[in-house]
């Protein structure tokens, strides 16, 4: 009996599992969320279509180099447009037990503060090279039009990171993030250790209860504090840097891509920012033709303890 069920394979279900397919179908939402929360919203038309080109002939094999010349290896480096930029105002000079004043008006002029994050890392590009336009066809079925202003969110993903601690964890949204062992200071990963960082967890509807903090600062200090997400961004207003006559058309005129609300906490400082998707009308890279959109991290509020 053994023997032949072994033959015969395993036994298929010829009955339908309606919680299995429920699964499947939220796992492909998670997915697609994250896709856009990364990637952001597709150009009118979707992304265009670039012509097939036949293959270059085979070339025939030539010894590898023993050596490599720094500079002839070195990429070119593309010339970047000076153009205006947006910036929020946000004071980032954090008081003891005290939060710092944000401010949630765009303004369009120089940053008021050198500190970092509260202006954008790269120029903002207004000029020069256009996104590519898509299918014309399948841009008039989704409706493209200007955006409507200022930008808002109705959701957001969250994630947040320690650094300088010997221990810590963050509770949002019934999520815990963090670690029991410590953690090595940011100088470790270099100045730019917050580069890339994206929420993990999406999907969160504004807004669950404040995010809830404990750790042990590098000196022993057993610390805990209460981040309420939802009174830091209770205007529901995206922050950004690039200025309404830059942002690109989209669908029905919203802006369906959610941004990521970002904690860190390190040693005894906590920070609060958000990086949000802002499709742009012109390439942010030149000669790229993916880049299409704004994803620049703004410092939202800082607390020192």
């Amino acid at each position: 009996m053994d023997d032949d069920r072994k033959l015969r394979g395993p036994r298929v279900l010829k009955v339908q599992d309606p919680f299995h397919d429920a699964q499947l179908l939220r796992d492909v939402a998670i997915i697609n969320t994250r896709t856009m929360e990364a990637l952001g919203a597709l150009p009118p038309g979707g992304l265009p279509i670039l012509p097939k080109r036949r293959p270059l002939p085979r070339l025939p094999e030539t010894p590898m180099p023993t050596g490599r010349d720094d500079e002839e290896s070195a990429m070119p480096k593309l010339p970047m447009q000076v153009a205006a930029v947006a910036s929020l105002a946000l004071a980032a000079c954090a008081t003891p037990g005290a939060a710092t004043p944000t401010a949630t008006q765009m303004q369009e002029n120089v940053p008021v503060s050198s500190v970092r994050y509260t202006y954008p890392e790269t120029p903002v590009l207004t000029s020069g090279e256009l996104v590519p336009e898509g299918d014309p066809a399948i841009a008039a079925k989704m409706n493209y039009k200007p955006v409507d202003w200022p930008l808002r969110f109705e959701k957001h993903s969250f994630s947040a990171r320690c650094y300088d601690t010997r221990e810590c964890e963050v509770v949002y949204d019934n999520l815990r993030h963090g670690d029991a062992r410590p953690s090595p200071p940011a100088s470790t990963y270099g100045t730019d250790y917050l580069e890339g960082w994206m929420g993990g967890h999406g999907g969160i509807r504004n807004f669950p209860p404040a995010a809830k903090v404990s750790w042990v600062s590098k000196d022993g200090t057993s610390l805990e504090a209460e981040i309420d997400i939802g009174d830091i961004f209770k205007d529901e207003l995206i922050r950004h840097f690039v200025p309404k006559e830059e942002v690109a058309d989209l669908p029905d005129g919203r802006n369906e891509s959610p941004p990521s609300i970002l904690l860190e906490v390190n040693d005894r400082v906590i920070r609060v920012y958000m990086r949000a998707s802002v499709p742009t009308k012109h390439l942010q890279n030149p000669g790229n033709r993916h880049s299409i959109s704004r994803r620049d991290l703004v410092l939202v509020k800082t607390y020192s303890y």
